[in-house]
């Protein structure tokens, strides 16, 4: 692989393959600017190409094959059908030939200046299983009959897509990996209201912190942690808590006895400084912002609290450097 990669790119469509099944390479490269380049393909002569996806307008008698050693190499002149500096996407299907050994097969694209010189090239190697996996299972005297394996391979290719979902259902429960058609699946297993307009990242913030805001509901950590995480701004809580009061033999109760400091106990104040850019996410306007984080926060804190919240939009400066 030469430093010029970002003008050559290669890829497989599986990297482990059975005998007698189809394997896609892509290739995605640029033309360089000199003329006289050509674009070669390199791989195993196990390997039999089938059919190519060349660009509109490239004939399909372009590529030509040779062979050279072990290997089948397929050459692309880009001087007359190629504009240079464009990129180009070619696919190449391949057939695997039928052998009954494990094999790792090698293909390798390179771009080839006029002077023969390597101006990029990427490699890609597929593990191709010369027997069934699930002889392991079967008593020895199937090892070697190449019917039963190849048989078995059909159940293998069918079952592989389940079985790798099985392997990894780990990462299912895990907020940074499950895919995201599954995040509003996890939040329901641990009963948190995920709001669907959220960007995924913070739903999956959300999720991760799901046991310390079950754990601190109705706490000043879980309300702020929340707030932060739903808005991506900056939360200011200021608590207002009522001290003990205790009746004396010379307390009386009346009209003009007021409890608690500045006759505002349990009471709560939020200060909130959001991203103006939030509201364009969302498509709230301002009181609506507001009317929403009253809703938010009348399911966060305790029944008898008192709350007012006020919301402040700043734009996001981009700093310079």
């Amino acid at each position: 692989m030469t430093a010029a990669l970002a003008s050559l790119s290669l890829a497989a469509d599986a990297y482990n393959r059975y005998p007698g099944e189809l394997a896609t390479f892509h290739l995605r490269f640029t033309v360089p600017q000199k003329t006289g380049a050509k674009l070669q393909f390199a791989m195993p002569k196990s390997l039999k190409v089938e059919s190519y996806e060349l660009p509109e307008g490239i004939p399909t008698t372009l590529p030509g094959v040779v062979e050279v050693g072990q290997d089948l190499i397929v050459v692309i002149p880009l001087s007359k059908h190629f504009k240079k500096g464009q990129t180009y996407n070619i696919t190449t299907r391949v057939r695997i030939n039928t052998f009954y050994f494990d094999q790792y097969l090698v293909t390798e694209a390179s771009l080839i200046g006029a002077d023969e010189t390597i101006l990029a090239s990427e490699s890609v190697q597929v593990a191709v299983y010369g027997k069934g996996r699930y002889l392991k299972d079967l008593p020895e005297i199937y090892d070697s009959d190449h019917f039963t394996s190849r048989f078995l391979m059909l159940f293998e290719s069918f079952w592989k897509p389940i079985s790798q979902q099985i392997d990894q259902v780990e990462n299912y429960f895990d907020p940074d990996l499950t895919p995201p058609e599954f995040i509003p699946w996890l939040a329901s297993w641990i009963g948190l209201p995920l709001d669907a307009s959220l960007p995924m990242e913070r739903m999956r913030a959300l999720i991760k912190q799901a046991i310390m805001l079950f754990q601190c509901r109705g706490t000043y950590q879980a309300l702020r942690t929340y707030l932060e995480i739903y808005t991506n701004g900056k939360v200011n809580i200021i608590e207002r808590r009522a001290r003990n009061f205790v009746l004396g033999r010379d307390t009386s109760l009346g009209l003009d006895v007021a409890l608690g400091a500045d006759n505002m106990p349990n009471s709560v104040r939020i200060a909130l400084l959001i991203p103006q850019d939030e509201l364009e996410r969302s498509g709230y306007s301002e009181s609506l912002y507001q009317r929403k984080m009253y809703s938010i926060v009348r399911t966060m804190v305790p029944a008898h609290t008192v709350y007012d919240i006020t919301c402040a939009f700043e734009a996001q400066t981009v700093s310079s450097h």
